[in-house]
């Protein structure tokens, strides 16, 4: 059983919409440095730094995405020939 200051990985990856992996990979920069599985507990405090870095990653990306998008558009009015 878990205490209640540890939050399950798989939990949190579901949670995340996130691979268990990913948040293993993350862990030795929290200091987490045991080797973890999926169904390992971390405690909440890095759950929560995990669950801001990868927020986080996926607000920069989702930022990319429309900028990209927003660049493409242009391109492509400046391309259309005037009449």
């Amino acid at each position: 059983m878990t205490d209640v200051n540890q939050v399950r990985i798989n939990e949190l990856a579901r949670e995340l919409e996130v691979k268990a992996k990913a948040i293993i990979d993350l862990l030795p920069g929290y200091g987490v440095t045991e080797k973890k599985t999926h169904s390992s507990s971390i405690p909440a405090d890095v759950a929560e730094k995990v669950r801001k870095k990868i927020q986080g990653t996926a607000e920069e990306e989702a930022q990319a995405e429309a900028a990209a998008k927003a660049e493409r558009k242009r391109r492509k009015r400046l391309r259309r020939p005037r009449a």
